[in-house]
């Protein structure tokens, strides 16, 4: 190993053959040294960046050091979340107030477990309002606009100017035609309304005649609660993601959504 005043050094090169990292990955390492603390080159030999060994692989290892921390996958395993429902909070991070990640390693994103759970409790409180959506059905159905209404909970003379102008998140029309009087009828995939019942803000529609104060406690009137407290009765000791699983595969939904209609459940196993 090459020394420089006296201390053991590090060309790039060797660096990525010791820590088994792509030549690529090491120059954005060091271009972005600002914000991650990459030690500076301690000089060149031969005209070659070289580090201080030791320096270097201290810096490495706090670098990569994620104890106590969730990638997106642990949090994934950890709350039963989706991980296209996390993916989608994360993307929409500009108006949900989502944390931003504590580390990034290469492509990973790692987050303060506690920071994310206090984050992400304050959003759940702020979209209980949206628990009302009808999610029986096959997600392929084509369903008129009153019918969709009826999906979201909502009344159907409060979405028919959708169409012309369209709130945040609202899908195209699957299928469109004209009558011979010129009326426009739309049929849109039952699966693309669920998806913006779970997308839309609140200028999308809130369901008519609800406010927070409705419910007791989350999903308190929601037909699903029974789905979910007559499957944890069931399987008292199934874990609260498997369950969510079972739900969301035999009723249709998201898992993530589920996980929180079975923690309800658990925490109120009867009205």
């Amino acid at each position: 190993m090459a020394t420089l005043d006296g201390r053991p050094v590090l060309t790039r090169k060797q660096l990525a053959g010791t820590y088994e990292l792509s030549l690529t990955h090491l120059e954005r390492l060091y271009r972005e040294r600002e914000a991650n603390g990459h030690p500076e080159a301690a000089g060149t030999i031969n005209r070659a960046l070289v580090w201080y060994a030791a320096d270097w692989h201290q810096w490495y290892q706090r670098h990569t050091d994620v104890s106590g921390l969730e990638s997106r996958a642990d949090l994934h395993d950890r709350t039963g979340l989706g991980l296209s429902t996390l993916q989608l909070l994360w993307r929409d991070r500009k108006s949900n107030g989502h944390p931003e990640p504590e580390k990034t390693i290469g492509n990973t994103m790692y987050w303060n477990p506690k920071t994310w759970d206090t984050w992400y409790e304050g959003y759940k409180a702020d979209q209980q309002w949206r628990t009302n959506v009808d999610l029986s059905g096959n997600a392929e159905d084509l369903i008129s606009l009153s019918e969709a209404a009826r999906v979201l909970g909502m009344e159907p003379t409060s979405i028919t100017k959708y169409p012309v102008r369209p709130p945040k998140y609202w899908p195209a029309p699957a299928e469109e035609t004209t009558t011979d009087k010129g009326f426009v009828k739309r049929k849109y995939r039952r699966g693309d309304i669920w998806t913006y019942a779970e997308r839309r803000e609140r200028g999308g529609g809130r369901p008519a005649g609800t406010t927070k104060t409705d419910r007791r406690y989350p999903y308190d009137g929601d037909p699903r609660l029974d789905q979910a407290r007559a499957v944890v009765k069931a399987n008292p000791e199934t874990p609260a993601a498997q369950l969510a699983g079972q739900l969301a595969h035999e009723h249709g939904g998201t898992a993530g959504t589920w996980s929180h209609i079975v923690r309800s459940a658990r925490q109120h196993p009867e009205d």
